[in-house]
């Protein structure tokens, strides 16, 4: 399998980031920033994101690429608004 381009590894993530903060809120949380880092090439066997910090109105989410022996492809960090 070739290796995935890092357009589709920011797509996976960000897809990652949404459906956390959507599971943490139970609603729709429209994406306000996304900040990310590529630390290496090649395709993640695992995508995984967590909710780090939520207020009254924002999410903030943290997510993880890793490669099928465990390390570290790309991380990326995120802001959700919830709406009211």
């Amino acid at each position: 399998m070739p290796d995935m381009s890092e357009t589709e590894t920011a797509a996976q993530m960000i897809e990652a980031l949404t459906r956390a903060a959507r599971e943490a809120v139970g609603a729709e949380t429209p994406l306000v920033s996304v900040t990310m880092e590529f630390l290496r090439e090649g395709a993640p066997a695992s995508v995984s994101a967590e909710i780090s910090r939520r207020t009254r109105t924002l999410v903030f989410a943290v997510v993880e690429a890793k490669a099928a022996d465990g390390t570290r492809i790309a991380t990326a960090s995120s802001v959700h608004k919830i709406r009211s």
